[in-house]
């Protein structure tokens, strides 16, 4: 009888944590429905949104968000500083409302770039400034290395170039698993995330404070859909050794580089990584703010759009193309 009872119990909690997250998932959707436009890659739609300039355009930036994130938090931070620029904000390919295209496949960094090449060729047919945050800068790098002809210069905040000690947390692993991976995510993976949510801001932030709003005007409560939370997982599960591949072809960029970071970034190593990006690149430029954690454009979006300004020159006699 005992274990009879010990089994019902488990099964009723197994169904409710099941039940849970997809409750969650199904909330922020509700809560935060597509509200841009949508444009058409092999494998399915990526979803942007975009402002345009309040005033003569000065050329287009396009940002690409990190790990655990969406398009909103660098579209609602940086674009209000933007106003004399077009700025397209891209989902990454399974998050926000991206579709994930060709399935685990697509955590490989260089197939992501590939596909928001395609996006960007259809909406952005002009030369562009990428804005790449965390993550983001493997993929990044890679479009500057393959599309040198596109861009303006590249703008990496706290991102992702380089190897490093340590690896990544097993919880990565696990969700990545393909049969292992969607029940983990489910049972463990979401509801632990939704607890962990405020915490996991504080800790990107740190040492400054989070910014009022953040989690609702950068939308991350999306991460809590199942499907989206693995794609996060299985994203910075294949970011290892695809930095490390990548690394060698660094000295041949051939656009301008700003590596901006915080001198108190705990997520991603300033000298691991933007350092030592600004260092290979033959125009590289490190900027370091103290202070600063995880988050530079919230600390310091100033400095960030002065970097691009210097991307894109003098306003007289300006080629936006």
């Amino acid at each position: 009888m005992l274990i009879r009872s010990v089994l019902v119990v488990l099964v009723l909690a197994v169904a409710g944590l099941l039940l849970w997250s997809e409750w969650l998932g199904a909330q922020a959707e509700r809560r935060y429905p597509a509200t841009g436009r949508f444009v058409s890659v092999a494998g399915g739609r990526l979803h942007y949104r975009e402002s345009r300039p309040s005033a003569e355009s000065r050329g287009t930036v396009v940002l690409i968000h990190g790990a655990s994130s969406n398009h909103a938090d660098l579209l609602a931070t940086l674009g209000p500083d933007l106003g004399h620029y077009r700025v397209v904000a891209l989902d990454r390919p399974g998050h926000g409302w991206s579709d994930r295209l060709e399935g685990d496949a697509m955590a490989d960094p260089a197939r992501q770039a590939d596909a928001l090449m395609q996006g960007i060729d259809a909406v952005v047919p002009e030369r562009f400034v990428l804005v790449a945050h965390s993550l983001a800068g493997a993929l990044a790098g890679r479009i500057a290395l393959d599309h040198p002809e596109r861009l303006r210069g590249l703008v990496l905040l706290g991102a992702v170039s380089h190897p490093w000690p340590g690896g990544i947390a097993w919880y990565h692993h696990l969700t990545a698993w393909p049969l292992v991976g969607p029940i983990f995510t489910r049972l463990v993976g979401v509801p632990a995330a939704r607890m962990l949510i405020e915490p996991g801001a504080t800790s990107v932030f740190a040492p400054r404070s989070v910014t009022p709003g953040y989690l609702d005007t950068g939308e991350i409560a999306l991460l809590l859909r199942p499907s989206t939370f693995r794609a996060n997982s299985q994203d910075i599960a294949a970011t290892f050794d695809f930095v490390s591949a990548q690394v060698p072809r660094y000295p041949a960029l051939k656009v301008p580089v700003v590596a901006i970071t915080g001198d108190s970034d705990a997520i991603v190593s300033p000298l691991i990584h933007s350092a030592a990006i600004a260092r290979q690149a033959p125009q590289g430029r490190f900027v370091l703010l103290p202070g600063v954690g995880h988050m530079p454009h919230h600390a310091a979006p100033e400095i960030v759009v002065e970097a691009i300004d210097q991307m894109v020159g003098p306003r007289s006699g300006l080629a936006l193309n």
